[in-house]
């Protein structure tokens, strides 16, 4: 049997606890003003869809061979989510999500299947063709949500105090349990005065895949620092992770969800190669190899005294009001480290 959505659920399961607010908060909406709950629908699924929230009231309108005085009717919808704490969704034939479509009951004007997770793509019609094939034949619409896009529509409709204070309170639980992509407004500032040719004259940025001081979180955007100054902000493509003596090779993480695998594991291979000493290290320990793009020059200037002492410095949402490497380095021209808070 389920269970009520409720404040003081006692979750253990991270999916279940996610779920359970994301609904908790779109019931305290409705509660509040059904029509704000109508327009959020209408902004996760596109106005297009016209799905009315309640009751309408009509007069004179003809209801099969009868024209009552008054007509009250209300359509009946199901929207179901699939929530997933990691980007994890199966599109095979009888599948998860196949099944899932198969619980729509059929008296129902609206079905509308949500699948809700930290998405880290954006071709969601190619994602899962077979889903939408599927569901396009049941009559039911299909979206894909990050949880990113789910919070930015409660915004625009969370009018008053109190769901605005709820919905910071959210997000500062999405922050904490790492369900919103930090990563794309997150600048790696890294100490490159020894390879900083590697870095202007091939575009690739590398250092041993052992740990610990090489150990880079997922970021969007790269910094090469050397004497006081980080003067170019590239946008990292992806990493690559080459095994010792140029052995096998794997995709840590990519950030431009339309390069080839292939495309990048052999640009990377390339591109180590150029170097001697970088195929003699390879030799003993496996590389990552950073492939960077779309280089912009700037001035970010550490304003502290003494040089950059650790091997990498992270500048959080830095780049939360940008959409590129262009508009970050513009942001940064002339500006000082101590403008902006940053984490080892």
């Amino acid at each position: 049997m389920g269970r009520q959505i409720s404040i003081f659920a006692d979750y253990h399961k991270e999916e279940n606890s996610l779920t359970n607010y994301c609904g908790l908060l779109m019931k305290l909406l409705y509660e509040d003003n059904p029509k704000s709950f109508e327009e959020l629908l209408a902004t996760l699924m596109g106005d297009e869809m016209n799905l009315i929230v309640g009751p309408t009231f009509t007069q004179q309108t003809k209801t099969g061979n009868r024209i009552p005085d008054l007509a009250i009717i209300q359509k009946s919808f199901s929207i179901f989510f699939e929530t997933k704490t990691t980007d994890w969704f199966d599109d095979d034939d009888g599948g998860q999500l196949d099944g899932l479509l198969n619980d729509f009951s059929e008296n129902v004007d609206h079905k509308t299947l949500f699948l809700l997770s930290n998405f880290e793509i954006d071709n969601f019609r190619e994602r899962f063709k077979n889903t939408f094939a599927e569901a396009a034949r049941k009559k039911i619409h299909l979206q894909p949500l990050t949880i990113e896009d789910f919070v930015g529509s409660l915004e625009k409709v969370c009018n008053s105090e109190y769901l605005k204070n709820l919905l910071d309170e959210f997000k500062i639980y999405l922050d904490k349990n790492g369900h919103l992509p930090k990563w794309k407004y997150l600048l790696d500032v890294v100490n490159s005065g020894k390879t900083m040719n590697e870095i202007i004259e091939q575009n690739v940025y590398m250092c041993p895949d052992t740990g610990g001081p090489y150990d880079h979180q997922r970021a969007k955007y790269f910094g090469p620092y050397a004497n006081k100054v980080v003067d170019n902000i590239f946008e990292i493509s992806a990493i690559v992770v080459i095994d010792r003596n140029l052995g096998e090779t794997s995709i840590k993480w990519k950030n431009d969800l339309d390069a080839k695998d292939d495309d990048l594991i052999s640009d990377a291979r390339n591109k180590l190669q150029i170097w001697k000493w970088r195929v003699d290290e390879n030799k003993s320990v496996p590389v990552q190899v950073f492939l960077l793009d779309k280089r912009e020059s700037t001035k970010f200037i550490k304003d502290s005294s003494g040089g950059m002492f650790a091997s990498k410095q992270y500048f959080r949402n830095i780049a939360e009001d940008c959409e590129n490497s262009k508009e970050l380095a513009k942001k940064l021209l002339n500006k000082n480290w101590s403008d902006f808070p940053q984490n080892t």
